[in-house]
């Protein structure tokens, strides 16, 4: 298989409007390119490129940019010059992954997180607009100190933070990546009826503030943070495992830990 290939078999298993396509396309790499393997992740970090070439990896499939923005490069940077110029000396190519799982009814990310949470089987409504946006329902209700041990052990999350109180949970909502802004969680909030989202991130001073100032009026509002790798990981991973059966060629999934670490402890 080449390159061009491979990019052809992801058109196949999420056809989606390509109008709504922005940012996809080859970071690095040319498409006629012959392609003995191909990794899947969630950012094409330095580590995860290392580790694709000594594997026999030739064409990475990132989620996010590898260079440090969602559009566009960073100009003059020398960290991002540096990492250009060692993507071309490892010579994998790397194909940004971005839009079309999302724009893809149902958006693969959401429902990777959906199934990795175990929630998938009590999806009973999801919003269409302005992104797809899976509900869980338990007419009798989860305690939400369960339901969010059980997400840290799927997971498998040392820490997780969350925003609110809903000690009950009957409608959680899922929120995958950079949607975890104001004015979408209010909006969820308010269309699904839901007690709980689970994000990936957002502007801390927007949604963080609504669920508090929720819960202190007694009003069920609960957002719980995975980051934004945890939450869209599983989803490159569901791609990864259903790409296989569209190659004929591995497909590895190459997973890595976060980009910070928790400092605990000091004088602070």
């Amino acid at each position: 298989m080449r390159v061009r290939d491979v990019i052809a078999a992801l058109e196949s298993m999420m056809p989606c409007d390509e109008r709504a396509i922005s940012v996809d396309g080859l970071v690095c790499g040319d498409a006629e390119a012959p392609v003995r393997a191909v990794g899947v992740t969630f950012v094409a970090s330095l580590a995860v490129l290392k580790a694709a070439r000594a594997q026999g990896i030739d064409l990475v499939l990132s989620h996010e940019g590898a260079l440090f923005r969602h559009r566009g490069e960073a100009e003059r940077d020398p960290v991002a010059t540096a990492k250009a110029r060692r993507m071309q000396d490892l010579g994998v190519a790397v194909y940004r992954l971005h839009d079309r799982p999302h724009r893809t009814a149902p958006d693969w990310i959401a429902e990777g997180l959906a199934e990795a949470l175990g929630f998938a089987p009590h999806v009973r409504e999801r919003l269409a607009t302005p992104c797809d946006v899976p509900v869980a329902v338990w007419p009798e209700g989860r305690p939400l100190d369960d339901l969010v041990r059980d997400v840290r052990a799927r997971l498998k999350l040392p820490r997780v933070r969350l925003s609110g109180r809903a000690d009950l949970v009957r409608r959680a909502a899922l929120l995958p990546g950079y949607r975890g802004t104001g004015d979408l969680v209010a909006s969820v909030f308010r269309e699904t009826g839901a007690d709980l989202l689970l994000a990936g991130e957002g502007p801390e001073w927007e949604a963080m503030e609504y669920a508090r100032d929720a819960a202190a009026m007694g009003l069920s509002r609960a957002v719980l943070w995975l980051g934004h790798q945890a939450s869209e990981s599983p989803g490159m991973r569901r791609i990864a495992e259903a790409l296989r059966g569209h190659c004929s060629i591995p497909v590895f999934w190459l997973d890595q830990p976060e980009a910070y670490t928790w400092l605990e402890g000091g004088d602070g």
